[in-house]
């Protein structure tokens, strides 16, 4: 290949997964949970315990800002692309990581969040 289509090559896959943040900003936690709900499921980690705590604290965010349904596809929709961005900006292998400690955070979070 000739350097100058190298250099092309690699500044494209740069632009691909350049400036992409890793999660969402704290100041968006409906995007925020959905794309905790992605990286486990990405993880394999989603069980009943996590689903159900998903769906407590999805329901607790949408009744305390009255969330519309446009919103919350929204959010779903920017979320799974910023899980889908992370998971190939991470390579081969480089995933375990991430689900060793984001993937395992996010389950506790979930999983502890039970019913009173």
């Amino acid at each position: 290949m000739a350097p100058i289509g190298f250099a092309i090559l690699i500044f494209a896959a740069w632009g691909f997964t350049a400036g992409s943040p890793a999660a969402p900003a704290p100041d968006k936690p409906l995007v925020r949970i959905h794309y905790d709900l992605e990286l486990a499921s990405y993880c394999s980690l989603v069980t009943a315990a996590v689903r159900d705590g998903f769906k407590r604290q999805l329901a607790s965010l949408i009744q305390l800002y009255q969330f519309s349904p446009e919103e919350i596809q929204s959010a779903r929709n920017e979320a799974s692309v910023a899980v889908y961005r992370e998971w190939q900006n991470r390579s081969l292998g480089g995933f375990r990581g991430w689900c060793r400690n984001e993937g395992a955070a996010t389950v506790r979070r979930f999983s502890t969040d039970t019913e009173e």
